[in-house]
């Protein structure tokens, strides 16, 4: 593996089942995704690429290295009124290619995309407390923690993670 820059491209509905596949495999190690291997659906994430396309008020990307899907991440827009200047930030890099500038290459190319968008002001995400390499990105970046859910995730008895939520303002 090169530490070349991945390319980026808009997610096909036929990437679903790699996407879910590489979520589950990221979902076994505790704590690094809310989702349990079991509670990832192709379906579901097939259904989030064809809404995202279709509305055309967010985005879903996956970053390649030599022709294999190495990550992805999608910007979605809250549902209400007074929310939709707002975009949700989800972004898996998939397990092996971590520390490679794939979730850096990811980022700025949601963050383009939102800026290019008179409708998007902020981008707001949710990030383990335990997850240092992308807390550091996304300050790196621009965001700013805006606040901590405690002991949000249960990932064994007595074991807990929070959630800290950043945001980056994009907008005037």
């Amino acid at each position: 593996m090169g530490s070349d820059a991945p390319s980026i491209r808009n997610a096909r509905p036929e990437d679903a089942p790699l996407l879910a596949a590489a979520e589950r495999a990221i979902a076994r190690v505790p704590g690094r995704l809310a989702s349990r291997p079991d509670e990832i659906d192709d379906d579901a994430v097939r259904g989030t690429i064809v809404a995202l396309d279709e509305r055309g008020d967010g985005i879903y990307l996956v970053a390649e290295r030599e022709g294999t899907i190495v990550g992805h991440a999608f910007l979605e827009a809250l549902s209400l009124a007074v929310t939709s200047h707002v975009v949700r930030l989800t972004i898996a890099v998939h397990e092996g290619h971590q520390g490679q500038g794939v979730g850096r290459a990811l980022m700025n190319e949601l963050l383009r995309w939102a800026r290019s968008n008179p409708r998007v002001e902020k981008v707001e995400l949710q990030v383990r407390s335990s997850n240092g390499r992308a807390i550091a990105l996304y300050r790196s970046l621009g965001f700013v923690e805006e606040g901590r859910k405690t002991r949000r995730l249960k990932i064994g008895p007595d074991v807990y993670i929070d959630d800290i939520y950043m945001a980056l303002w994009v907008g005037p």
